[in-house]
């Protein structure tokens, strides 16, 4: 997280404020932080776009550690894009190669058919515009989203996604650290 973190168009960006430091002669350092719950790298969930959707406190602890495919498509993820994807995978996530990224409304109900758990992206939004479609789509069927994920010098492949939110309360999103391990990694954290 820093100032130069890039932001959906219209969030708040990250700030740090220092409110007291050794620097100045205090006797320890203390900050603020503001940010959106949607910076950086997050997790949606779907209180998001769901009235009475399940908020993050409520994400069970089970779904934080999973089988994921990493597959590299174009800027638009399309139902074709699925064809690749290994049928182990509890999840999938998208490498468009863009922060405007989007998925596809074929694409997100194809996702509910093969009843995966989540759906990542390098982009700062699954969906193309505020009407939510693709959102909607997932997180009425029970698939979390995490957007914004740094994904340079990750191979395309199976691996363990590890993922921590911050356990906030009534929130429809959390900052997120997510690790893509190697896959053999989850028969031995499960």
């Amino acid at each position: 997280m820093s100032s130069r973190l890039p932001v959906y168009p219209g969030d708040p960006g990250f700030s740090r404020d220092v409110l007291k430091s050794l620097e100045w002669g205090d006797p320890y350092t203390l900050s603020a932080l503001h940010l959106s719950a949607h910076a950086g790298t997050h997790i949606d969930a779907p209180s998001h776009f769901i009235r009475g959707g399940r908020s993050v406190h409520e994400i069970p602890i089970e779904r934080l550690i999973m089988i994921v495919d990493l597959i590299d498509t174009g800027i638009v993820v399309d139902y074709g894009d699925l064809s690749h994807l290994d049928p182990l995978a509890d999840g999938v996530i998208f490498r468009t190669g863009s922060l405007m990224g989007r998925i596809s409304e074929s694409a997100a109900r194809a996702c509910v058919d093969l009843k995966l758990k989540l759906i990542g992206t390098d982009a700062l939004s699954v969906d193309s515009s505020e009407d939510g479609a693709v959102h909607r789509t997932l997180l009425s069927n029970d698939i979390l989203i995490l957007e914004g994920l740094s994904l340079e010098g990750v191979p395309a492949g199976m691996h363990t996604l590890l993922w921590m939110p911050l356990k906030i309360e009534d929130a429809e999103a959390s900052p997120v650290r997510a690790i893509l391990a190697p896959a053999e990694w989850h028969q031995w954290i499960r």
